[in-house]
């Protein structure tokens, strides 16, 4: 049975995993490939956190325990059961989180930028979709993600074959993972 080859696009948010997701669908635009995005499924509610600094309590999207796991697990295996496919790309802070998903992973890709960046990445993004204030999203970013995000998926960058920067995603970046996936395909 023909299994398709499965890339993760991990990353802290506003790091560059969409952007990348949608440069990989567009270069691979010859085969049969699926992007299943870990935004589809979160747990609802979200799980609640403390903020260390202010001591204000929030919805945490940016824990392990706000990805409806099974569900996204069990799309995971449907999708890796398709033998139409060639190639399955993962994307998502949490993607490189979990032992289960790093079993099926053929390419692991880390997205690294810094902090203040993605936290302004995020502002554009956030207001544009008419997500709050600046201030609003600014001290959501500083009181609530950066600590989840450090706590739980900066250090899933050991866990990358790949880590690139999210600073721009120049054509020899690309180039290498689109030459290493046909290779294997």
């Amino acid at each position: 049975m023909k299994k398709p080859f499965v890339i993760a696009v991990a990353g802290c948010s506003g790091s560059g995993k969409s952007t990348l997701s949608s440069m990989l669908l567009k270069d691979f635009q010859d085969l049969k490939v699926e992007l299943l995005a870990t935004d589809k499924y979160f747990n609802r509610p979200l799980p609640k956190m403390i903020s260390p600094l202010s001591g204000l309590e929030y919805d945490d999207y940016n824990c392990p325990e706000s990805l409806n796991f099974d569900a996204y697990l069990a799309d995971v295996r449907k999708l890796m059961e398709r033998e139409d496919l060639d190639l399955v790309i993962l994307e998502g802070l949490t993607v490189l989180y979990f032992p289960e998903l790093l079993e099926l992973e053929d390419l692991k890709i880390f997205i690294d930028l810094d902090p203040e960046i993605r936290m302004y990445r995020r502002i554009v993004r956030n207001m544009k979709a008419g997500r709050g204030t600046m201030e609003e999203i600014a001290d959501f970013y500083l009181n609530s993600a950066k600590y989840s995000e450090t706590k739980f998926f900066l250090p899933t960058k050991l866990n990358a074959d790949m880590i690139l920067s999210g600073h721009n995603f120049d054509k020899k970046g690309i180039q290498i993972v689109e030459s290493y996936v046909r290779a294997r395909l």
